[in-house]
């Protein structure tokens, strides 16, 4: 009970503190985001004991303990792409903006040391991402080393940042990469394939037509500006873009997943109704898998020169 109120308390201070939270949302809203985080949680330590993680198929147990399936099906995403390098060959990952948990409750194997990265010392310190080393530090300026991991992953941060960063902050992703970057996020296409701007604009209609509050994730995305694939395709060139989560299909599950309590059946709605339209374009979200080239020299103190600089919160 003590721990579900920390994270319940370290949700509400991320979103300004109870008075800001209660004035924006209202007593329902602020109630349900806390029955939320109790469900969840318990789901996620049921889920874990039973060795089901993001990763493996999402089915019917998962729906019921899991019902806001979006998380799962972005690590899932994650994981595939890590297989293409091998994630047995893998021996140190790094997520950059992890928030709370991350890939440390996907992966917690004892071969792999995993490094969670954010802002935010109060997400960092939620115990469900495991044994992993956390370290708080801005995104566009890691404390660590050329080449310190194996590989380096973000979920869900390119859309959330002004356009002006988004180089560096990819930028920094490749640097502290020995092997690859994956890198998953909503984007918008030219060509149409990819419609994350449009089906977001549609749901803000959608929210506003029925008098209800526009969640701030929400509103960011639109305010910075989506990113395109022909944006990321510079900053990662070469990499792999694979496309997934239909706008469609997306589109109907948020539409009940954001409304109080509904999202307890969010899980269900999505395997019986949408699963099997999410390989239907267009697509709203795109998993990036970027190689890193082998370097020409590669120095035998490389090793030696990998350091934190940053604050590590053990």
């Amino acid at each position: 009970m003590n721990r579900l109120v920390r994270k319940y308390t370290a949700l509400v201070n991320s979103r300004g503190g109870l008075r800001r939270t209660l004035r924006r949302h209202g007593l329902v809203r602020l109630l349900d985001a806390g029955f939320r985080e109790a469900w969840i949680s318990t789901g996620m330590h049921v889920l874990r004991m039973l060795g089901r993680q993001p990763g493996k198929e999402y089915g019917w147990l998962e729906a019921l303990l899991f019902p806001t399936c979006e998380y799962w099906l972005r690590y899932e995403q994650v994981v595939k792409g890590l297989e293409a390098f091998g994630i047995a060959g893998l021996h140190t990952l790094v997520e950059v903006s992890s928030g709370r948990g991350g890939i440390g409750w996907v992966l917690r194997k004892a071969e792999l040391q995993t490094c969670l990265v954010d802002r935010s010392a109060e997400l960092l310190l939620d115990a469900r991402g495991g044994k992993a080393w956390r370290v708080c530090a801005d995104a566009s300026h890691l404390p660590f080393a050329d080449n310190s991991f194996d590989a380096a992953i973000s979920l869900d941060t390119v859309e959330h940042l002004p356009r002006e960063l988004r180089a560096p902050f990819l930028g920094e992703l490749k640097r502290i990469a020995r092997r690859a970057v994956v890198v998953t996020c909503p984007i918008q296409s030219a060509d149409g394939e990819y419609q994350a701007r449009n089906f977001d604009l549609r749901l803000q209609g959608e929210i506003t037509h029925r008098k209800g509050v526009q969640p701030e994730w929400l509103e960011e995305h639109i305010a910075r500006g989506h990113p395109t694939r022909e944006e990321l395709s510079e900053q990662l060139p070469g990499a792999n873009i694979i496309g997934g989560e239909s706008c469609s299909a997306w589109f109907r599950f948020t539409c009940l997943s954001q409304r109080a309590f509904f999202w307890l059946f969010a899980g269900v709605f999505y395997l019986m109704f949408l699963k099997k339209r999410q390989a239907t374009p267009p697509y709203r979200r795109a998993s990036l898998v970027w190689k890193k080239p082998a370097p020409k020299d590669l120095s035998p103190f490389a090793e030696a020169a990998n350091r934190v600089d940053g604050v590590a919160l053990a």
